[in-house]
Formats: structure tokens, C-alpha cells, sequence
């Protein structure tokens, strides 16, 4: 260390416990109180209903995206509805040999 030099007054190395550190910490707190304040807010107060029901079909799935994600869970093939029509004409004739 050179004689007269304050160390000090040196910029830190590390961030932590620094000032910088503290305003950070301070605007991710704000950041997350904004944001649960919000979310408290939207549910429990001042929703329009028309906002409502706008937000609430981005978080539903229509009853054939709930039906095609159950089939593919069980294991049965992902059949188009061309297909089973098609399937379900082939067990109505009468004329195949296996009937």
C-alpha cells in the first residue's frame, strides 16, 4: 500500500452493503407490494365485470382442449373427428368379412 493513499474512500468491490444495495432492495420490495396490492386489489374490490370475464377466458380452456389433453394422458391415440366418423361408417357395413 503507497503511504498517504486512503483506502477507504475506495469504490467497494461487492455491491453488498453498500448504499446501492440498499436502494435496490428497496425498489424490488416496492416492485413486489405494487404488485400483491394489485392482485389483492383485482380479486377482491373494483374488477369490472366486463374485465372480469375477459381476463377469465385467457385462464379457462374451452371443453375440447381439456378432452384432448385427457386422451393424450391416457394413452389412446390422438384421433381427428374425420377419423372416428370415418371408423364408425366401417363398423356399420355389413358387407366386411369379419362381420
Amino acid at each position: 500500500m503507497a503511504i498517504g493513499v486512503d483506502s477507504s474512500k475506495w469504490k467497494p468491490r461487492k455491491v453488498k452493503g453498500t448504499p446501492a444495495a440498499r436502494v435496490g432492495n428497496l425498489i424490488a420490495l416496492g416492485v413486489l407490494t405494487f404488485g400483491v396490492i394489485s392482485g389483492v386489489a383485482y380479486h377482491v374490490w373494483w374488477t369490472p365485470p366486463k374485465l372480469r370475464k375477459a381476463v377469465e377466458k385467457l385462464y379457462e380452456d374451452p371443453i375440447e382442449e381439456v378432452e384432448r389433453r385427457m386422451m393424450i394422458a391416457s394413452g389412446l391415440p390422438n384421433r381427428s373427428g374425420d377419423m372416428i366418423r370415418k371408423l364408425m361408417e366401417e363398423d356399420a357395413r355389413t358387407d366386411l368379412p369379419h362381420k
